[in-house]
């Protein structure tokens, strides 16, 4: 089954022997780094399969764990300044934006953003004799960080990250071309993560399907049994710009011309 365990991750696939879950329900895992709550996010037979187990179902999480869960964020807050006290004192050019702390307070987990990698290594030996735990640090996005935090892009709605965030694809540069809007810059395709909107993926398939038969830009066709040189395409519209070899310029249909 697949079982989300923290804001900034991917959903992660953990074993289970009861029968009882089911999706939504609350779980207590045996994870790899600790003791850890998670929703259950897909609970059918071989879901995740594909993906790295990474612990084990013990038991549905109880009122008792989620108080406790509770009480540890008042914790957490306490270990996030302290590590950023120690991050500090390292010179390392990390940002810690979360504290995890397992259930059994046997281990912490760092989240992190940095422009580039971060050797932590010294860093993760001080705070374990420190702190007497076991400390992870995880490197994320800053669309991972903007996920977490929260927040209204320029629309005005919630961040497409926090509304979608489990059926989102990667955002690319080929996508804001194909929709004839990479000329804006990057400033105005990007979103409050400093990287292109999601959004540029919702209408990119439709964009990519309805151009796929056009010319490009520069080749030449036939109109009005006269040869014609494409300016621009107006995807949307289905229609092409042209210049003739008099230097007439028109716009027309897709339909109308013929490729040579």
């Amino acid at each position: 089954m697949l079982v989300q365990f923290f804001d900034w991750g991917k959903p992660e696939s953990v074993t289970s022997s009861m029968s009882e879950i089911s999706l939504g329900d609350k779980v207590v895992v045996q994870h790899k780094w600790g003791l850890f709550i998670g929703d259950v996010i897909s609970s059918g037979e071989g879901s995740g399969s594909s993906n790295e187990i990474v612990g084990q179902v013990i038991r549905k999480a109880t009122a008792q764990d989620l108080e406790l869960a509770l009480k540890n964020k008042q914790v957490e807050r306490s270990l996030k300044n302290d590590i950023k006290k120690a991050v500090r004192n390292t010179g390392l050019g990390m940002k810690v934006i979360e504290v995890r702390l397992s259930i059994d307070s046997g281990c912490i987990v760092v989240i992190f953003t940095a422009d580039n990698r971060v050797d932590f290594r010294e860093l993760v030996k001080t705070l374990s004799v420190d702190l007497g735990k076991s400390v992870r640090f995880q490197q994320v996005g800053s669309r991972d960080e903007a996920k977490k935090l929260g927040g209204l892009g320029i629309c005005g709605r919630e961040l497409c990250c926090c509304k979608f965030s489990r059926g989102l694809k990667s955002i690319t540069t080929d996508m804001a071309r194909s929709q004839k809007i990479a000329h804006r810059g990057s400033d105005r395709l990007s979103g409050l993560c400093g990287r292109l909107m999601c959004c540029l993926s919702y209408e990119s398939e439709q964009y990519e399907e309805l151009g796929k038969d056009m010319p490009a830009r520069g080749d030449k066709v036939i109109y009005d049994k006269k040869e014609a040189q494409v300016m621009d395409t107006i995807v949307l519209e289905q229609k092409l710009k042209i210049v003739l070899s008099d230097g007439t310029r028109k716009t027309v249909d897709l339909k109308d011309v013929n490729f040579l």
